[in-house]
């Protein structure tokens, strides 16, 4: 079975879907978009990996480059916390797509090695 990298939503009763990785090398739940046009609590857009072949109704992301262009268009106004200033709330630096989407496909190579 392989894992995919996939934009997805929480169900329509406000849970996590089952087809989730939410083992510690999995990731969900990041890089969050809002979607007002979507009622709640369907109307959030995040980045997962899934435990196996199932997607549900989500989206696969076919490609790292594919995750860095999405990252890149809906985080163009984003910041991050800055790491040069780990105590610093206050200070950030802008979002990254590129690292971004690299760790997510470093986690998904990982877990499609296993």
């Amino acid at each position: 079975m392989a894992h995919h990298c996939i934009k997805y939503r929480l169900t329509a009763e406000g849970t996590v879907p089952s087809f989730l990785c939410l083992h510690p090398e999995g990731v969900g739940g990041v890089f969050v978009v809002g979607d007002p046009s979507t009622p709640s609590p369907r109307d959030m857009v995040m980045i997962g990996l899934t435990e196996n072949d199932d997607t549900g109704d989500a989206e696969v992301v076919a490609s790292q480059a594919d995750l860095q262009t999405y990252l890149a268009t809906v985080g163009a106004n984003w910041t991050q916390p800055d790491p040069a200033q780990p105590g610093n709330l206050e200070a950030t630096v802008p979002f990254d797509p590129t690292a971004a989407a690299s760790w997510v496909w470093g986690r998904l190579d990982a877990l499609n090695a296993a």
